[in-house]
């Protein structure tokens, strides 16, 4: 039974790992402009992509004690791209509605979690590397952009909205603005560099801040993804150290298996899967030390890492059950 819209107390969460990277290089769908959401079409490669992909790392959640944060595969399902593809300008809401059936009845009957909250996933208008030609996208333009997907999504029946891979503080804010004009409950997370900061060169703690004062704090929550934790490690220590108040707002990290810089994996041909296991220690110690409820993989992560992470972050938790997650809640 899918979850009643709100995190379980004390849970945490695991989420996907990089669906792009396993469709293309794993499972040899050939995704046109990286945009997952046409595999939703597929009857053949979506089955292959519950059994292949989604089952194990639910399976993984079961088994370590955690609930599941999912995706729609609706990442780029945007205007631009469903125009640059040849879709209709009605196909954002189609995308919208068959992702959150297709994931739904996934998890209907497969997942046995703690807890389910079906997240429906976007991401900004342009690349989530790197920034538009002409600079950041401005609120204004990014609030008229994101409206129609956000407005489908609203409508699809998804307990909340995740905004993955934002490249500046300025499109986040126009996102949050719509999706609290629409209600919808709303994670915001940034990629980030190997410097520690998002692409348009904010902070990540400048990020956070901003993007709250800007919206009366209307996000759920913050988390970062398309990083390496030894990216960003230091910011993380530094907030701690600190006791800076943006932290209690950063709840998450969804990361990539390279430590590759975003341009270094832009020109690979071939996938870097990392260490599986390296990976999932690193996270595991990092949402410990910093109660990260929400932790998953991004880029190049598959099963197997999504695997190491939950086992480290349970291992860890049970050898100091002080660290436990103080949990979340999809409400204000």
């Amino acid at each position: 039974m899918l979850h009643d819209g709100t995190f379980a107390p004390g849970a945490r969460y695991l989420t996907f790992g990089g669906v792009e990277t396993f469709l293309i290089y794993r499972q040899g769908v050939a995704l046109r402009e990286f945009c997952s959401f046409e595999a939703l079409d597929d009857e053949a490669a979506w089955a292959d992509f519950v059994d292949d992909f989604l089952r194990p790392i639910a399976e993984s959640a079961a088994i370590h004690g955690f609930g599941l944060l999912t995706d729609t595969l609706g990442w780029r399902a945007s205007p631009d791209y469903l125009t640059r593809l040849g879709h209709a300008p009605e196909d954002v809401a189609r995308y919208a509605k068959l992702g959150a059936a297709r994931v739904r009845q996934f998890a209907e009957r497969h997942v046995t979690a703690r807890s389910v909250v079906l997240a429906a996933d976007l991401g900004p208008r342009g690349d989530g590397y790197a920034l538009e030609a002409t600079g950041p996208v401005a609120v204004e333009a990014a609030e008229r952009y994101h409206r129609p997907q956000l407005e489908a999504i609203a409508q699809s029946g998804v307990d909340l909205v995740t905004a993955w891979t934002m490249t500046s503080v300025a499109e986040s804010i126009g996102v949050a603005r719509v999706a609290k004009d629409l209600g919808l409950p709303l994670i915001v997370s940034p990629t980030l560099e190997t410097d520690g900061k998002a692409v348009d060169g904010a902070s990540l703690g400048d990020f956070v801040t901003r993007v709250d004062e800007a919206t009366d704090g209307y996000p759920l929550l913050y988390t970062a993804n398309c990083v390496h934790p030894d990216h960003i490690e230091p910011a993380l220590r530094d907030a701690k150290d600190r006791d800076a108040p943006w932290r209690r707002r950063f709840r998450g990290l969804r990361a990539n298996a390279s430590a590759k810089s975003h341009a270094e994996l832009d020109a690979s041909t071939e996938l870097d899967r990392g260490d599986p296991a390296a990976l999932g220690a690193h996270v595991a110690r990092l949402a410990v030390e910093h109660d990260l409820a929400i932790v998953g993989g991004c880029c190049g992560t598959d099963p197997e890492h999504l695997e190491a992470i939950a086992r480290g972050v349970q291992e860890r938790t049970r050898r100091d059950p002080r660290r436990a997650s103080h949990g979340l809640r999809a409400t204000r």
